[in-house]
């Protein structure tokens, strides 16, 4: 972008211009014309002054219309536009009003309640005093001597309505002269939902800290930050443990503290606190008249010897105990569960686990009764004992919450799985089944199957013992057999899914290879006349046929068949032409015409050439 117009706050800059012929803002016009404003990132800037100002010329104007609607309000405090919040105290007022139209519901187009309508009005009277409202464009105004130290001191404040932080610039030059300076403020409503005083002082120190954060990052020069607050449970929440108060105080103290130091925070009156402005608000008139708005309070510009004190014990009776998270001591016992010494996941099979488990259990009572110590073979007892280990282990590992719930004598829930079965502890302290076979002629393992969780390793095992038991039969079966002294949940999903898995059952049930067919000869799709290529050679008995046919031909052999009566025909059962006659003897049709095919033509080819 190419610039034309330029403007300086310059005597000697703006006349070196004119005599180069360099453009400026106002060469058009003359000295005495009236000169317009000059806008410098949406503010007015008076360059021969050097001070910044908003021009309210434009607002006055749009107000002018006399509407009073939350419409129009909304629209005037959008019109105004203040960057560094200068208008501070004065805009927060249009705020709240507009909040307060927000809570009471009022439409967007509906007349002001009366009281409203009186608020609306005296702010739009005075709206013209803005125009008194200027601030100096240079931070350091007129000092023009080298500095010893700058500081920024914040200041934050905040009542029912509003709260807000303002920052001021504190410079001492070699002279040991001190100045201030306005550098910018924040303002913001109160939230609709309803704080607690001390809450929202510790809302508007988290504001100051952000926004003193952010000033500092844009400086090119180190400078001494403090903050200040004219709340002392505020400030003792921020130079507090966090974790002491409850998450919404604990929250914000811990961002307080990470972008600030807490040693950086002090306490001050509320007298000299210029945020107190931004909290309660003011006239554009008085704004314009306040040194405590733009120059912060007097004790800035002395030594901080002069300055409150920054650091003051709190008594009990100002702290905010409500606030504080009170958290007792509660000793713990925590009893560790036992595991099996025996990891189930590492057997595949049920005889396997029963049998290690069983030695387990004989070295446990060796270990305990020497003398009675057994050394010989496991007995059947023992794997009973130990099957029966597994089973009460198993369901007090998935069913600890249903026995515990029996044993008080109480209903089981809804959300229980075994709800349904109606389960009962029988004397062996198992889950068993109440069922409806109570008069059947059954065994009582059978009456009373006991019950055995899904997803479990144990009951895998135990389904592929009862499927192999009986040789490997189908899913009814396996479940049938199961099902004589166990009941699982929805066993047959469990019995397909072994079944399935099974590698003898997938041998027995694998499907035959499908050999695919081999390409057919050209001679059997070639359309041809018939006999064209016949198989009566097929066998490739030519030598036998012949042999066979000179035999016939031989006169002993037909003597042999005239003496004893044989007479000699060639007949083949169930060709195509050979029928049944009335008199119960196979006669021969279509010889004739086969005869005379024959003796037409010849077969081009036969198999065994």
């Amino acid at each position: 972008m190419l610039l034309r117009k330029w403007r300086t706050n310059s005597k000697q800059l703006d006349l070196l211009w004119q005599q180069e012929g360099v453009e400026t803002e106002f060469s058009e016009t003359s000295a005495t014309d009236l000169k317009p404003p000059i806008k410098v990132l949406g503010l007015a800037w008076d360059s021969e002054k050097d001070l910044i100002y908003f021009d309210p010329k434009d607002l006055l104007k749009f107000m002018s219309r006399k509407t009073e609607s939350k419409r129009f309000i909304l629209s005037v405090v959008g019109r105004i536009f203040d960057p560094i919040g200068i208008l501070g105290p004065f805009v927060i007022k249009l705020k709240c009003l507009l909040q307060d139209l927000w809570t009471l519901g009022v439409d967007w187009d509906s007349e002001l309640p009366p009281k409203l309508r009186h608020k609306w009005q005296q702010w739009s009277s005075e709206a013209e005093g803005l125009t008194e409202i200027k601030i100096p464009r240079f931070y350091l105004g007129d000092v023009d001597q080298e500095l010893s130290s700058v500081d920024i001191h914040c200041f934050s404040d905040a009542s029912k309505s509003a709260y807000g932080t303002i920052l001021y610039l504190r410079f001492v030059t070699c002279n040991n002269k001190i100045e201030t300076s306005f550098i910018c403020s924040k303002s913001r409503v109160a939230p609709l939902k309803s704080l607690t005083l001390p809450r929202l002082e510790l809302t508007a120190a988290l504001l100051s800290a952000r926004l003193a954060k952010q000033v500092s990052s844009c400086l090119k020069f180190n400078a001494n930050i403090y903050y200040w607050t004219d709340s002392l449970i505020s400030y003792y929440w921020i130079r507090g443990d966090s974790s002491a108060f409850k998450p919404y105080i604990k929250n914000r103290v811990q961002e307080i503290q990470s972008l600030s130091d807490p040693s950086q925070w002090g306490h001050c009156p509320g007298k000299d606190n210029p945020a107190d402005l931004i909290s309660r608000g003011t006239s554009a008139v008085k704004l314009a008249q306040n040194e405590l708005w733009w120059h912060g309070p007097p004790w800035l510009k002395l030594t901080p010897d002069h300055w409150p004190n920054r650091h003051r014990d709190i008594l009990d009776s100002e702290l905010c105990s409500e606030e504080l998270e009170y958290r007792s001591s509660v000793h713990v016992a925590v009893t560790q569960q036992r595991e099996s010494r025996v990891d189930i996941n590492r057997f595949s099979s049920l005889k396997k686990l029963l049998k290690v488990t069983a030695w387990v259990f004989r070295f446990v009572n060796n270990a305990r009764i020497v003398n009675e110590s057994m050394n010989f073979y496991i007995t059947t007892d023992e794997i009973q004992n130990a099957e029966f280990f597994w089973l009460k282990y198993v369901q007090y590992k998935f069913y600890s919450a249903e026995i515990l719930t029996l044993k008080r004598n109480e209903q089981l829930r809804c959300s229980y799985e075994i709800k349904s079965l109606v389960p009962y502890l029988g004397e062996d302290n198992l889950l068993r089944i109440t069922g409806r076979l109570l008069e059947a002629d059954l065994c009582f393992g059978e009456k009373h199957p006991v019950i055995l969780p899904r997803h479990c390793k144990f009951t895998e095992l135990l389904v592929i013992r009862e499927h192999e038991r009986i040789g490997h039969c189908g899913v009814s079966a396996t479940l049938t057999q199961l099902r004589k002294n166990y009941w699982v949940p929805k066993g047959r999903q469990l019995v397909k899914t072994i079944i399935r898995i099974c590698l003898i059952c997938k041998k027995y049930n694998a499907k035959p290879a499908d050999q695919l067919s081999d390409q057919l000869p050209r001679d059997r799709i070639t359309q041809s006349p018939s006999f064209q290529i016949v198989g009566i050679d097929f066998t490739a008995s030519e030598k036998e046929l012949a042999y066979f046919a000179n035999i016939l031909k031989d006169s002993e052999f037909q003597n042999f068949v005239a003496d004893k009566g044989i007479h000699w025909k060639f007949i083949v059962e169930r060709a195509p032409w050979m029928l049944l006659n009335s008199t119960g003897k196979l006669r021969e049709v279509r010889v004739d015409s086969m005869g005379i095919t024959s003796h037409k033509k010849e077969p081009k080819i036969t198999f065994s050439q």
